[in-house]
């Protein structure tokens, strides 16, 4: 009797899952087809009905080879899983365009055998016109990013600032990250990098772009006036000064901002001054009784190694701490030398409008400023378009117009060079001399070697044949 119970309990358990292994094969989105050993037909799911468009009772029982043989399908993953023993996966174009992808996996026995081959279809057209939606949406992104970039060159250009390399267009962009929060700014850079402008830049993009914005060079000022530019004074503060007072740059830069530029430059017994402020926002005049809230954001920059100035007790540490929150690091011209060529025909257009002249420059002239190392940086570029633009003769700038001789320029020189008693001209033609020679000795060819040097080939053979160079 209890043997009757148990094989009634099996009974029920495998109908069970028999019922739930039929409604799991049925319900599938993807189409199962199972089929024995020999490629014979066993089992065909709703799905693949479906997608195939078939009647299961019509196919189950009958031999894949006779329906690759009377067409009814062009290629039988069943058949090659039996072939080869493994897995295989392809693609079937079915009418209308649809794509089906097809996998045919082996079932072995003990002795390694296959005893079944299950095959899975899955419909992968809407996926292939999503990745072609996908791929169109991404090229149409990058075109839109690249018309934004354009759009950003160009408002950039309006208002003075001028790049084309990666290196400034990632300072810019800090830049204007850095406008959106109300934080003190360090601005690194050597001399002529446009420290002055990036602050500028900072100010019109933040909040506080209808404030003030103040500026100060503390390396032009005597110690003795440093401070009563920044905090100013009360009356009677000292002998001359003006019966009323004089309110200072950090109260005029009220809800604006003020750029301090050679910061280094302030002396020990002031820094506190500024570092007092940055803590609690508050000044006191000099010769005053009364501390003043003032809401101003401070810009600082220099051209020296604060850190280096910190371990000899030049620089307070602490004042470097409230003035570095965010530090942007500008690099010099001479590493970022794709700005060049721009920068050169927004200075020439510059002063063309300022001058009311109509000057041009030839592509040979550009290269050659090019290949300068710009000591003084952009300021010095800007000086050198401008004094050729007033001084050339002319209305096209020609590398014969460079470089102007004097001693104003001798900073985009090798330091060496400039120690020579040779004019600039004959340093240049045998710098021009050098560059020809070694582009010809590693290109071989002048196309090659114009294309490398940005100028074109009848130049090339112009200069081979003015410096009678061999190739």
């Amino acid at each position: 009797m209890l043997d009757k119970d148990k094989v009634i309990k099996e009974q029920d358990s495998c109908k069970r899952i028999n019922q739930e292994l039929e409604a799991l094969f049925n319900c599938s989105y993807d189409g199962i087809w199972i089929c024995d050993k020999k490629g014979t037909i066993l089992r065909i799911n709703k799905a693949s009905e479906q997608l195939n468009n078939i009647k299961a009772e019509t196919l189950i029982g009958r031999d894949v080879k006779d329906l690759v043989a009377k067409g009814y399908l062009d290629k039988s993953v069943t058949l090659e899983v039996l072939e080869k023993k493994r897995s295989v996966t392809f693609v079937r174009e079915r009418v209308k365009g649809k794509k089906i992808l097809i996998t045919g996996n082996p079932v072995f026995d003990g002795q390694g055998n296959i005893t079944l081959i299950v095959m899975n279809e899955r419909d992968i057209t809407e996926l292939n016109q999503l990745r072609e939606q996908l791929e169109e949406t991404k090229t149409l992104s990058n075109e839109y990013s690249s018309e934004l970039q354009k759009l950003k060159i160009w408002d950039m250009e309006r208002k003075g600032i001028v790049s084309r390399s990666k290196e400034m267009l990632a300072v810019l962009d800090l830049a204007q990250k850095v406008s959106k929060v109300n934080t003190s700014v360090l601005l690194l850079g050597e001399s002529g990098v446009g420290k002055g402008i990036i602050a500028g830049l900072i100010h019109r993009l933040s909040e506080r772009r209808d404030g003030p914005f103040m500026h100060i060079s503390c390396g032009a000022l005597p110690d003795s006036l440093i401070e009563t530019e920044l905090f100013g004074y009360d009356k009677g503060a000292f002998t001359g000064a003006r019966e009323k007072g004089k309110p200072g740059l950090f109260e005029l830069a009220n809800q604006g901002t003020l750029f301090i530029d050679e910061v280094s430059e302030i002396p020990l017994n002031l820094q506190g001054k500024i570092l007092k402020f940055l803590e609690d926002n508050e000044i006191i005049r000099v010769g005053g009784v009364k501390w003043q809230k003032i809401d101003t954001r401070i810009i600082a920059a220099t051209n020296r190694d604060l850190k280096k100035m910190m371990q000899k007790d030049d620089f307070r540490e602490d004042l470097y701490y409230r003035l570095s929150v965010i530090i942007i690091q500008i690099p010099a011209l001479r590493e970022r030398k794709v700005d060049i060529p721009p920068l050169i025909h927004f200075f020439l257009n510059y002063f063309n409008r300022k001058h009311g002249l109509q000057k041009k420059i030839s592509q040979d002239a550009v290269s050659i400023l090019c290949s300068y190392s710009y000591r003084g940086n952009v300021r010095e570029l800007k000086n050198i378009i401008e004094n050729l633009v007033v001084l050339g003769e002319g209305d096209l700038i020609t590398e014969r117009d460079l470089p102007i001789e004097g001693d104003e320029n001798v900073g985009f020189v090798d330091p060496i060079l400039a120690q020579s008693e040779q004019n600039l001209r004959e340093h240049l033609l045998k710098v021009e001399e050098e560059i020809i020679f070694e582009a010809i000795k590693k290109y071989k060819t002048t196309t090659k070697a114009a294309r490398a040097l940005g100028v074109s080939q009848p130049t090339i053979v112009r200069k081979l044949q003015k410096y009678h160079i061999t190739h």
